[in-house]
């Protein structure tokens, strides 16, 4: 009987031990007073750069949760992380001013820790812009009337990142693409009259004209409303010298006094016949609206040359002669 008594006790022990050198098994009731539930939340962390290599942390780039709607603002290192989620599926939206907001989907299981990055597209931006006039009166083909639009953009992914420019008037049903100018980051339209209906500039007075900016990626901004705002028909006339008049090597260039109904100042130009071609080799602008000459201040080397006199107002918008001939022998 002892014997007996004996053996039960030993299988009590073992088994008491047995238990207490076991695992504890994983708490996933929540009926468990031992349960703890962040045990089996989720984490989602990563950061925001820029779309191009080598790629730049974003700042203050706010990444949205859904659903619940939490929120997160980068910091310097354009990180974020959202804490203590249920496991399931998550929308993540990254957007900061001036990007294109990017949004992928999570899935993240129990105790897990997902990552995921954001790489966005900056979108180009329009700096400046300059709409104006020119009327070119001239003695073969004839009088030329045009208009401009000068921007200048910036990209914080680079210019090279600018792929195109659209001029639209909307109203007219118009659009025209820009050109590059001297920098990267520089563009122009021309718009001459013969381009629009009715073949007249003056359509486009005072209508809103836009510019769509494109990126390489597709992405794009539309800038404006823009407006011309006057063209000017008239232009001074010169009077001496001209009809290939003979003169020194300095010639004194002589107009009609001339006024308009708004501020302007002259724009007086000297060009040189090369090879059968025109050549601008001098330009004085800024010349006051009373003043009636302008004497050359350099010596001209023997040849044919013509110059014009022309008005440019506060807007940029300008208006120039006809060309009058002079000859130093």
């Amino acid at each position: 009987m002892l014997k007996k008594v004996a053996s039960a006790a030993i299988c009590c022990n073992f088994l008491l031990i047995l238990f207490n050198c076991a695992p504890e098994a994983p708490r996933s009731n929540p009926l468990d007073p031992d349960w703890n539930a962040s045990d089996n939340r989720a984490s989602i962390s990563g950061a925001v750069f820029t779309r191009y290599q080598p790629a730049s942390p974003l700042e203050n780039a706010v990444v949205q949760l859904l659903p619940g709607g939490a929120m997160a603002l980068t910091g310097p290192t354009g990180s974020f992380q959202f804490n203590s989620l249920n496991p399931g599926s998550y929308q993540l939206i990254a957007q900061k001013e001036d990007y294109v907001a990017d949004t992928v989907t999570v899935t993240v299981a129990a105790g897990s820790v997902e990552g995921v990055n954001f790489f966005l597209n900056a979108l180009p931006q329009l700096q400046s812009a300059v709409f104006y006039s020119e009327h070119i009166d001239q003695w073969w083909p004839g009088e030329i009337y045009q208009a401009f639009l000068a921007v200048t953009l910036s990209d914080p992914d680079g210019s090279a990142d600018i792929d195109s420019l659209a001029f639209l008037v909307p109203t007219l049903g118009f659009s025209k693409s820009f050109q590059q100018s001297g920098r990267p980051d520089s563009f122009f339209v021309e718009i001459e009259n013969l381009e629009l209906p009715q073949s007249d500039l003056q359509q486009l007075i005072e209508q809103e004209s836009y510019v769509t900016i494109t990126d390489r990626a597709g992405a794009s901004v539309t800038g404006g409303p823009f407006f011309l705002r006057r063209i000017i028909e008239d232009a001074p006339l010169p009077l001496s010298p001209s009809n290939l008049q003979p003169v020194s090597a300095f010639p004194n260039l002589e107009w009609e006094p001339f006024s308009l109904a708004f501020e302007f100042t002259f724009v007086a130009q000297v060009f040189r016949i090369s090879a059968g071609l025109p050549v601008l080799i001098h330009t004085a602008a800024g010349l006051p609206e009373e003043q009636v000459s302008y004497s050359f201040p350099d010596s001209l080397s023997s040849g044919t040359y013509f110059w014009t006199i022309g008005v440019r107002d506060n807007l940029n918008n300008f208006s120039r002669s006809k060309e009058a001939s002079f000859v130093v022998p």
